[in-house]
């Protein structure tokens, strides 16, 4: 009885002290407003879990953000948020390494005990390696690199991958757009030193399956460990990691050959600059073959990964255009009207470069960040005109909310191209489809030029016409960091036949 009493004592006085120290949590952060919470214990969950349901998160934010202004505070149960729209905070946020760092607790570096991409890869790395890693890739994503990457994407899209699609529509039936695109992004790296590595298809049907399963652990670790895809998720974690170091390997020796006869490697061969990032990101030692063939072997599957956000993104394109039928027609009109042959011409796809540019505001694949902000005891954290007295707070800021805000975009919910005249420059730090700063996207020149080289293939040698059951819309759930289509984007795709003149 003695015992129980005490056990009973001491979780009191931990309840009470956890108590004491939320209460003083809000007090500290007082000054920063706040919405209503839902009890001093739970926070914001309930209201952050209700709108979750309903897949109405990123409306909630956007919801606060008009009400409370660019910065805020709410509470995850007791642990405080710090939320910013502000745009110097946010220069501060992408530029100051310091004392914002990336948060390490998310999991997007293995998947049920595997591991996926490590945490040295040009995505999730951090520090002196990441940065030194990410100097010797530069080049390759560089824009004055894209002509040279254009000149060999172009046949390999108007060759193999057209003939896919021919093959693929011939016998009359609906196409999966996010699959099919899934299957085309994926085959660019064929052209990029990744010949070695497994099929397109394989390697789109595994991505996506990850990606499906990624979630998983931020929303349920029930449902995370009891899933019944787990086992097949796996065996694809193994196949591709292990196919990934067979490409690996081959680059290597040839970088090695390569470098006894003082010759360089070609400027579109991607893998062979991940194994020189690799090779040169050993903190001042050289690194053994096996550590250099497993980073690259964790950059391999960062990149396969990462296609897919050009995926969602010419998907998320569609389904806005299916609203905005004279935007389409404006749009494939430019496309079958002008001559790819030169990268120039690519370049002087003008009304297209703006329905991208538009969809990037209004669907960005990255719906969200988050940064662990931390300061030396003796100085004073400040977040914009707030002072920070929470070491290692959680700062998060939403790409979407702020492409969404009427403080920066005239009626933000219309899907307009037209805003994109030229000269026209968004408000600093209020338009972030491809982040900023020094985690600015390293792809982005490559992300446009193949986006818009597949439109243009796409639109000269078929009709594209959206098949949506009006009862089960295409969507994206708001609830995760990196966007999840929900339902499927069919659509009827045919030869096109350009209207003979009379």
């Amino acid at each position: 009885m003695f015992l129980i009493s005490c056990l009973v004592v001491a979780y009191l006085l931990k309840l009470a002290r956890h108590y004491y120290r939320t209460y003083w949590s809000h007090q500290r952060l007082a000054a920063i407003p706040q919405p209503p919470i839902d009890s001093i214990m739970k926070g914001h969950t309930t209201t952050l879990n209700k709108w979750k349901e309903k897949n109405k998160l990123l409306d909630l934010w956007i919801e606060w953000h008009n009400t409370y202004g660019d910065t805020f505070v709410f509470f995850l149960s007791t642990r405080p948020i710090l939320w910013t729209a502000d745009p110097a905070s946010l220069k501060d946020i992408t530029t100051d390494l310091k004392h914002f760092s990336k948060f390490d607790g998310l999991p997007n570096r293995s998947l049920y005990g595997q591991r996926l991409v490590g945490t040295e890869s040009i995505l999730s790395g951090n520090g002196l390696g990441w940065a030194l890693k990410r100097k010797v890739m530069t080049p390759f994503f560089a824009k004055t690199n894209m002509e040279e990457l254009y000149y060999a994407c172009k046949p390999h899209m108007e060759g193999p991958e057209l003939k896919r699609w021919k093959e693929l529509i011939k016998d009359g039936k609906k196409v999966d757009l996010h699959d099919q695109l899934g299957i085309t992004f994926t085959s660019y790296l064929q052209v990029m030193g990744f010949h070695n590595f497994m099929n397109s298809e394989l390697i789109a049907k595994n991505v996506f399956k990850i990606l499906e399963a990624l979630p998983k652990q931020l929303s349920s670790w029930l449902s995370y460990l009891c899933s019944n895809d787990k086992e097949e998720t796996v065996n694809m974690i193994h196949e591709m990691r292990s196919e990934a170091k067979k490409a690996a390997m081959e680059i290597h020796r040839q970088t090695v050959r390569y470098k006894r006869n003082e010759q360089s490697m070609t400027n579109i061969n991607m893998l062979g600059f991940l194994i020189e990032a690799n090779n040169k990101n050993g903190h001042g030692k050289r690194r053994s073959v096996d550590d250099t063939v497993t980073f690259t072997i964790d950059d391999i599957m960062t990149i396969c990964l990462v296609m897919d956000n050009m995926v969602k993104q010419i998907t998320s394109l569609f389904m806005l255009l299916n609203d905005e039928p004279e935007c389409q027609r404006k749009m494939f009109a430019e496309l079958r009207e002008t001559s790819i042959d030169t990268f120039e011409g690519l370049n002087s796809l003008e009304y297209t470069e703006k329905c991208i540019l538009e969809c990037l505001r209004l669907r960005p694949v990255l719906t969200r960040g988050t940064r662990s902000y931390k300061f030396k005891n003796t100085e004073e954290g400040k977040v914009g005109n707030y002072v920070i007295t929470e070491q290692g707070i959680r700062i998060v800021f939403s790409e979407y909310v702020l492409h969404h805000s009427p403080k920066y975009w005239e009626n933000p919910d219309k899907f307009n191209p037209e805003r994109w005249f030229p000269g026209f420059v968004p408000e600093p730090f209020s338009y972030m489809p491809f982040f900023v700063g020094a985690r600015g996207c390293i792809g982005k020149h490559m992300a446009m030029m193949m986006m818009k080289l597949t439109l243009s293939v796409l639109a000269r040698n078929f009709d594209m016409v959206q098949d949506f059951d009006p009862k089960n819309m295409p969507d994206f759930t708001q609830e995760f960091a990196v966007m999840r289509l929900i339902n499927k984007v069919d659509m009827w795709v045919e030869p096109y036949q350009p209207e003979q003149g009379c």
